[in-house]
């Protein structure tokens, strides 16, 4: 499957979520938030289909994708992209840790 068609069947999975999806100019990665109550999803337009394919897959399954019909493929990447962030928020989460020996915050390297 072209990227092309990965962008495109991981955009229709966002519109079935209720999320708007606007490509917008600027210094920005891109990613969900909310404005006026509303759920947006903002990607750079100068984003590579790569970018693009990763944020929609990450989107997709932080708001609920596995409620959704995908095709086996999409799916994939979708779970994949979420094992990868879920990865990296431990990372994080490590970085931060309070060590319990002393009661503070390990110092950054």
């Amino acid at each position: 499957m072209k990227q092309e068609d990965i962008v495109g069947e991981l955009e229709s999975l966002v519109s079935s979520l209720g999320l708007e999806l606007r490509y917008e100019k600027g210094d920005f990665k891109g990613g969900d938030c909310i404005l006026y109550d509303q759920n947006l999803v903002v990607m750079n337009k100068k984003n590579s289909l790569t970018q693009q394919i990763t944020l929609l897959s990450r989107v997709v399954g932080l708001y609920g994708g596995d409620d959704l019909y995908m095709k086996p493929f999409i799916r994939q990447i979708v779970d994949d992209e979420m094992a990868r962030y879920r990865q990296q928020l431990q990372g994080v989460q490590s970085e931060g840790q309070i060590n319990e020996d002393t009661d503070t915050q390990r110092p950054e390297s």
